[in-house]
């Protein structure tokens, strides 16, 4: 899959989360999308997660996500998280962008806030909030509701486009861990046609091979392991003639071995 260039993802926030002058087209939302534009929207999705030090998040800020709350709506789990930035500037004026799968990024709101310790707040902190971690209802919470596997994506940026931070949140996740190795499965588009592949506490700058098994079949692909021991994997689990099925991925190394499972197709998106 070829890489997309970090300046060319900023520009691609920066319009999504400040301008939103040209939306860009959700091949989620289309009905055939093409093996290609899945790729393209994957690989977006990996520069997303990614959060790595850019000239806009110079000192690799990252988004914390803690569950305050959780509750049941209709048979579904709604869940609520506290959010910090830790290290936002506190003078600035930020956008807070949400983007969901089977959607295009849109802003939730235009007026956030952070305080000394990071957290969002939907004013600027009064001096006995400065260094709160608690401030009641003047906090920027956030409510969601997820499938199992399901990430759900935000932005940070500065209104004087100083600031970008990214970040992502699995409220579910599907994740197997053994000894130093981690193993994680997330969807790609609803329906699971489409999905990343995320494993940590890898061999560092090695290729590991690892193996795929959806609707009986199996295949080998390797993941590529950077110097900190990360890979980052995609696949299109659909078989030609299945409607739906199962995905299962597995990595055995002479240090650990961990597997994981998604369901894919038709029917098979369900919040939980």
């Amino acid at each position: 899959m070829s890489q997309i260039g970090r300046t060319t993802l900023l520009n691609f926030l920066y319009c999504i989360c400040l301008v939103c002058l040209t939306p860009v087209p959700s091949v989620q939302a289309a009905k055939q999308p093409t093996p290609d534009e899945l790729r393209d929207l994957l690989q977006r999705q990996i520069n997303w997660d990614d959060a790595q030090p850019s000239a806009k998040n110079p000192d690799g800020l990252h988004f914390h996500f803690y569950k305050t709350d959780e509750t049941t709506s209709f048979g579904k789990h709604l869940l609520r998280y506290r959010v910090y930035v830790p290290g936002a500037q506190e003078s600035k004026r930020y956008a807070l962008t949400v983007w969901k799968i089977g959607s295009d990024p849109h802003i939730l709101s235009n007026e956030v806030y952070v305080n000394t310790k990071g957290l969002l707040m939907a004013h600027r902190p009064r001096p006995d909030q400065e260094d709160k971690d608690f401030v009641g209802d003047d906090e920027l919470h956030l409510s969601v509701q997820a499938a199992l596997g399901e990430p759900i994506r935000y932005a940070l940026a500065s209104s004087d486009k100083q600031v970008l931070v990214t970040g992502t949140l699995v409220p579910f996740p599907i994740v197997a861990t053994d000894k130093s190795c981690r193993l994680e499965v997330r969807l790609g588009i609803p329906d699971g046609n489409a999905v990343l592949i995320y494993a940590d506490g890898l061999p560092a700058n090695t290729e590991i091979p690892f193996q795929l098994v959806s609707a009986g079949k199996p295949e080998t692909d390797k993941f590529s392991v950077d110097a900190v021991g990360h890979a980052v994997a995609t696949d299109l689990p659909y078989m030609g003639g299945e409607s739906g099925g199962s995905l299962q991925v597995i990595a055995i190394t002479k240090e650990c071995s961990a597997s994981v499972e998604v369901l894919w197709g038709e029917g098979s998106y369900n919040p939980l």
